[in-house]
């Protein structure tokens, strides 16, 4: 009796792929849905990042990029100012969403920066000024940040 070769999948990314999730990392911080944008499993990305020096240093930057974005939309969307014919459930739920989001961020971002991953007290809350200050540093930043990789490639 003959046994058959079970063939395994080659789980390294070709250029193309990577720059699909590193791009679309760098978009939305999400790690499964950024590969399955590049047409690939998690676990193949996973295995390349450990494989992969230069993967792991572009993984480290589109991941801090994409909490950069996440932090802004969440700033932006703290910023807007909600009228009079909003319904008490829909605020109810957007603090929720909001909550929710920034003890996601602040769990995750010690890992971005590359710090240990204690999670510390969020901070006080700051002044209307003071956070369209630190929004617009943020996206001046981003901007700054996109028009170099736009430059470089």
């Amino acid at each position: 009796m003959t046994k058959d070769k079970i063939s395994v999948p080659d789980t390294r990314l070709n250029a193309r792929t990577r720059r699909l999730f590193l791009n679309h990392l760098a978009e939305t911080a999400n790690v499964a849905a950024s590969a399955r944008a590049a047409g690939v499993g998690s676990s193949a990305v996973y295995a390349e990042r450990r494989r992969s020096a230069g993967f792991r240093d572009d993984w480290a930057r589109a991941l801090g990029e994409g909490y950069a974005r996440l932090e802004t939309d969440l700033l932006a969307e703290a910023l807007l100012a909600a009228n009079g014919k909003t319904a008490d459930a829909t605020l109810k739920a957007r603090a929720q969403k909001h909550r929710l989001a920034i003890a996601l961020l602040s769990a995750h971002r010690a890992a971005v920066k590359g710090a240990p991953t204690a999670v510390t007290p969020a901070p006080a809350l700051a002044d209307l000024p003071t956070l369209k200050a630190q929004l617009i540093l943020k996206l001046t930043q981003m901007r700054e940040r996109a028009e170099r990789a736009n430059d470089a490639a």
